[in-house]
């Protein structure tokens, strides 16, 4: 699109001056809703880029829109992000946002403009940008992402922060009315940047931003995290004024440019005589070797993407990433099955990432381990809670689940349960399991299945009579393009009461043992099918009967899933 041409204005002109007739004529007022967001999103950028409305602003105001619009229609994936516009009047309703990007990229400097596709089908357009486009989209929408308290206000923007390339830049030195040594540093990323002061004070490096506007305030923050450096805003007394700061050991523990840039105010500082060497010298030391959040480890990222929590390491330093391989190893983890490793290449930086399977192995190590397995796998579950107790919410509420499954692995017997009282289908059971076990085997198409089969007494508890004593079979395989392990079993026809009463009486077993009811589907030729989920999965593996099998059919069958060094978590 070389220009926003004469007919886009006129849809925007309609959607702005006739809102009620377009609400009308579609009788449903988020029709007109859907226009009026890439609309104010034109206009905006249009009067920016006349110089009539701060271009920074611009970017950012755009950006928080259009992250928004993601979280409801779009996804964010490595190496695409894509927005879904359907329903009544898409159509238009793309053609403005296709336009809105137009005027964007006009604002954007050279390097981080993009380029996106559109595909239309099935009654919806799809605005995607793939590969280099979305990674360059990322970085503005990573710093105008809407966010509160710390943290992202939806699990899709967590996929923005890996692509990320904050730059610092050191600007001029002066003294301080109480004699310290001050100077400017500007963190900058997404065509938005934010000003900091700098403060080399007796005992402590200060860095700190403060403004009457909270939402720029917050800006300051995102970027400083962005940086490496855990910072929150906080109100300054009674003022209406907000305040981010970080002292020393928080900077040393952000990433190499910001902690050379404030390296290089602090040498400055000794050659101006500022600051005297032996401090100076104990502050470069931490700045040059960074600190980690607990000794000889370093910073893992915590987060959510897509509502799958991501633990990784990144680095540009190979012998770094090499290295945390290595210790990933030495904990009894397994390359492609409970990790995926990356080698920095061009100058990017690599990552050493840990699957589900992976953490969950750890935290059934840091219990069930011995010696330094057990100490090193201890060490990195408390590791990685803290990190996700500093993200808090759901990134904290994911990383204590993952970490519980992990620690009842293998925790159990199955003739544990017994007289265990379920609610299934209206009705209360209760089950006594008699033992059980689980194997591999292989299908007629290749592919590994999981078989686990218990033998229990299952009865209705205010039906007269015994229970039905039988064998269950669940058979799980991967499926999908996310590779996901799913369980289904089948009713039997010939069992006491027939189909649904076998299906009820199953589908008892499953909840006793799991503590979540499985889904029950009728199909219409009347066969009644079972469907289990990974976190059944999870559940029978509490059970030492089954623990062995279903950690050796996850190992086979994630290994299968990994490609190039890339494994993708398994749902």
């Amino acid at each position: 699109m070389g220009r926003v041409g004469e007919e886009v204005w006129g849809v925007v002109d309609f959607a702005l001056s006739d809102m009620r007739c377009l609400a009308r004529d579609c009788a449903r007022d988020e029709v007109a809703r859907k226009f009026v967001a890439p609309a104010l999103e034109l206009i905006m950028l249009d009067k920016a880029l006349r110089g009539g409305f701060d271009r920074e602003e611009a970017l950012l105001r755009f950006g928080e829109m259009y992250a928004t619009a993601i979280a409801g229609d779009g996804s964010v994936e490595r190496g695409l992000v894509v927005l879904v516009v359907g329903g009544e009047l898409g159509g238009g309703a793309t053609l403005l946002r296709l336009a809105a990007l137009h005027l964007l990229n006009e604002l954007l400097p050279e390097d981080l403009r993009f380029g996106v596709r559109t595909y239309a089908g099935e009654g919806i357009y799809r605005i995607a940008a793939i590969g280099g486009d979305a990674a360059r989209l990322k970085r503005l929408l990573a710093v105008s992402a809407p966010s509160a308290g710390g943290g992202y206000l939806s699990d899709k923007f967590e996929g923005f922060v890996g692509e990320v390339r904050v730059e610092v830049r050191f600007g001029g030195m002066r003294l301080t009315p109480k004699g310290h040594v001050a100077a400017d540093l500007t963190i900058s990323e997404g065509g938005v940047e934010v000003k900091y002061n700098v403060y080399l004070r007796r005992d402590a490096i200060v860095l700190e931003f403060i403004s009457t506007d909270r939402n720029r305030a917050e800006l300051a923050a995102r970027l400083l995290r962005h940086a490496g450096v855990s910072a929150e805003v906080k109100k300054v007394g009674d003022r209406d004024e907000w305040r981010v700061e970080a002292t020393t050991d928080r900077l040393a523990a952000g990433r190499k440019e910001l902690r050379d840039a404030i390296a290089e105010v602090v040498r400055r500082a000794v050659e101006n005589g500022g600051v005297d060497r032996e401090t100076a010298d104990r502050w470069l030391d931490k700045l040059e070797r960074g600190i980690t959040l607990r000794e000889d480890w370093p910073k893992y990222e915590v987060g959510l993407t897509e509502g799958a929590l991501v633990v990784r390491y990144a680095s540009t330093n190979p012998g770094n990433i090499e290295r945390e391989a290595r210790r990933l190893e030495a904990m009894g983890l397994v390359e492609g099955v409970h990790f995926s490793v990356r080698m920095p290449e061009g100058g990017k930086a690599g990552y050493v990432r840990v699957l589900r399977e992976g953490l969950e192995r750890v935290a059934w190590l840091s219990v069930h381990g011995e010696g330094d397995r057990q100490r090193l796998a201890a060490e990195f579950v408390d590791l990685i809670l803290e990190r996700a107790e500093e993200k808090g919410g759901a990134v904290y509420k994911k990383a204590l689940e993952v970490v519980r499954r992990g620690r009842e692995v293998d925790s159990m017997r199955l003739t544990n349960i017994k007289g265990a009282e379920v609610f299934v289908g209206g009705k209360r059971y209760v089950v006594d399991v008699l033992g059980g076990g689980a194997q591999t085997e292989r299908s007629g198409s290749g592919r590994t299945l999981l078989r686990i089969t218990i033998a229990a007494d299952i009865a209705e508890k205010e039906a007269r009579g015994d229970g039905v004593r039988g064998e269950y079979t669940i058979t799980f395989g991967r499926y999908g393009k996310d590779n996901a392990a799913v369980g289904y079993a089948v009713a039997r026809a010939d069992a006491p009461g027939g189909r649904e009463a076998d299906a009820e009486r199953l589908a008892a077993l499953i909840k006793a043992l799991t503590g979540k009811e499985p889904r029950v589907r009728r199909m219409k030729d009347g066969t009644i099918v079972i469907k289990c989920t990974r976190e059944h999965l999870d559940g029978f593996a509490r059970y030492a009967e089954l623990a062995d099998a279903i950690a050796r059919w996850l190992e086979e069958t994630g290994r299968q899933h990994c490609w190039k060094g890339t494994c993708r978590d398994s749902a």
